[in-house]
Formats: structure tokens, sequence, C-alpha cells
């Protein structure tokens, strides 16, 4: 009885795990090497305000402070307001230098250089 539980276990393992060591294999799929890069809010600053990261990055903020702020492309690609504590990602997939800003604090500025 445990060498057939322990079969069902090893086949539903191997089930769930080939479609994505496949994907990963061929190159679709998502990807375990993306590369994940935080950005701070602290007090009324991006840190850093100019990040430089290669293609298909996603970029994290995360609000450290204690008031609310935005992270608001000043071209209209993204516009997320984060409460104290709060998160936001968006992965970068073209090209270019993308400048942002913080709608509440228009003082906030920031830019992602994408090569």
């Amino acid at each position: 009885m445990r060498a057939a539980i322990r079969c069902s276990v090893l086949a539903l393992a191997l089930v769930v795990l080939a479609p994505a060591v496949g994907a990963h294999e061929r190159g679709g799929g998502p990807s375990a090497a993306t590369q994940v890069v935080r950005v701070r809010i602290i007090d009324f600053a991006f840190r850093p305000r100019n990040l430089t990261i290669a293609r298909g990055t996603v970029v994290r903020w995360v609000n450290r402070g204690g008031r609310t702020h935005t992270t608001t492309s000043n071209t209209s690609l993204w516009d997320h307001t984060l409460a104290p504590g709060e998160t936001f990602r968006r992965r970068f997939r073209r090209m270019g230098t993308f400048a942002y800003h913080c709608s509440i604090h228009p003082q906030m500025t920031a830019t992602i250089t994408v090569t």
C-alpha cells in the first residue's frame, strides 16, 4: 500500500512539474532568472532616483515612508498609488528611458533606463 502511495505521489509530481520544466527549457513561460529590482520610497524620494536595468527586468516599488505616494509615468504608461507598506510591480519590456514622478508630491521625480 505504501509503495502504491509513493508511486502516485511521484507520478503526480512529474505531471505538475514537467510542463514548467519543458517551458523553461524551450525559452517560453516564466523564467527563474527574471531579475527584480527594488525602488524604495522613503520620505519624499525614490531610491535610487536613477536606475539602469536590462530589458525584461521587473521593478518593484515599495513605500517605506509614512505617507501615501504614487509611481506615475510621465507618459501615462503606468500610475499606481501606494499607501505606506504597499508594493507595485512592473516589467519593462521596451528599451528606453522612462521618467516618472509622484503625482501627490510632484517634487519626487526619477528615471528608469532600460538597456
